[in-house]
């Protein structure tokens, strides 16, 4: 009798042990969008201003994966070959690490990669910024890399690269 009320009291354990960690991976997952606006020197040529948005989810607060999408637009101050600049979308994939995310200030890392699409062609999208978060409220800098492909008019393509420092602050949650 003894022993059977040992293995029942054994598995109630075990049960109320597995319950317990089930919790706590479904609280250690969850959503997680990042809003930012701000601006970018385009190299020497002339400055953009781009707004984004990602939204995926998080791993215990400190892991951040999401798909980004926004929209920008560039002015040209010199023509590198890109007419006087324009619009622009960039569709990305997103990661972001904080260094202590179970504090209201946290240093973090943050990188995207995707694609771009403009009026006139095509491109490729990536930054790599770092920065901090205070509340909901996060502040980046860091460097943009943009590469726009567009037609030249004769059936060929041309590609173009601009490149800069950017800051972007917004929320994230």
């Amino acid at each position: 009798m003894k022993s059977k009320a040992f293995l029942f009291a054994g598995m109630l354990f075990a049960a109320v042990s597995l319950s317990a960690q089930e919790k706590e991976t479904k609280e250690n997952i969850a959503y997680s969008n990042i809003t930012e606006a701000g601006f970018f020197a385009a190299g020497p040529w002339g400055m953009c201003l781009e707004a984004t948005t990602v939204h995926g989810f998080s791993l215990n607060k400190q892991h951040h994966f999401g798909l980004g999408f926004g929209i920008g637009t560039c002015i040209m101050f010199e023509d590198p070959g890109m007419g006087e600049g324009g619009a622009y979308m960039p569709i990305f994939a997103n990661y972001r690490h904080y260094f202590y995310p179970k504090k209201t200030f946290s240093p973090h890392v943050n990188a995207s990669l995707g694609g771009l699409i403009t009026g006139n062609g095509n491109g490729m999208y990536s930054a790599l910024a770092m920065g901090i978060k205070a509340g909901h409220f996060s502040l980046s800098s860091g460097l943009s890399f943009m590469m726009m492909i567009q037609p030249d008019g004769w059936g060929e393509h041309e590609a173009y690269f601009t490149w800069g420092l950017v800051l972007k602050c917004g929320f994230t949650f």
